[in-house]
């Protein structure tokens, strides 16, 4: 009886013919194991951020980039941890959006420069994303102050703590996506 292949197998097996070789290519090693190139081209990037193997040429697309292992096939400990595969991401607009509601929750009180620079969020993001706030009654302003450098700023606090997931902007509210609740925009008159 055949045991079932696992992805810890796949690499084991991938990276004992990767060290068998003088050089080789992600394409060489799929048909060899009869899987999909794209199951080896994720590993190779690991390998390569790991420094187990380097880039020896990088013909076209159509031949592959040709590696070479540069360590001992013993030093590599496999199957590699989840937080090397997934270090490299794109940060997307929800995440930021959701770094300016993690600051916003961590300190109550804030301004704007605070939001700048403890999130990589842009600064017509965070004024957008202040204003819905703002609209919906989730912060208010507390008044200004001078900075250092002797700028005024709005000071803003907290109002109502929504939970972890941060409140999305619709066109007339923000929807918490902790309640599942919508906190529309409040009326001039309610001030």
């Amino acid at each position: 009886m055949k045991s079932p292949v696992t992805q810890g197998s796949i690499r084991h097996q991938a990276w004992g013919l990767m060290c068998s070789r003088q050089t080789f290519c992600c394409k060489e090693i799929a048909q060899v194991l009869n899987i999909n190139t794209h199951k080896i081209v994720g590993f190779t990037r690991t390998l390569v951020r790991n420094q187990a193997i380097e880039v020896v040429d990088k013909r076209n697309k159509y031949q592959g980039t040709l590696y070479r292992v540069c360590i001992a096939r013993s030093a590599l400990k496999l199957p590699l941890p989840m937080a090397h595969r997934r270090k490299d991401r794109r940060v997307k607009n929800g995440t930021r959006s959701q770094q300016v509601w993690n600051t916003i929750r961590i300190h109550r009180t804030f301004n704007v420069e605070l939001l700048q620079t403890t999130t990589d969020a842009s600064l017509a993001l965070i004024h957008s994303y202040l204003w819905h706030l703002e609209q919906s009654g989730v912060i208010r302003k507390q008044g200004r102050f001078l900075n250092p450098n002797g700028y005024s700023c709005v000071k803003y606090i907290l109002v109502k703590d929504l939970g972890r997931l941060y409140p999305t902007t619709q066109p007339k509210g923000v929807w918490d996506q902790n309640s599942q609740t919508f906190y529309p925009f409040k009326e001039l008159n309610d001030e």
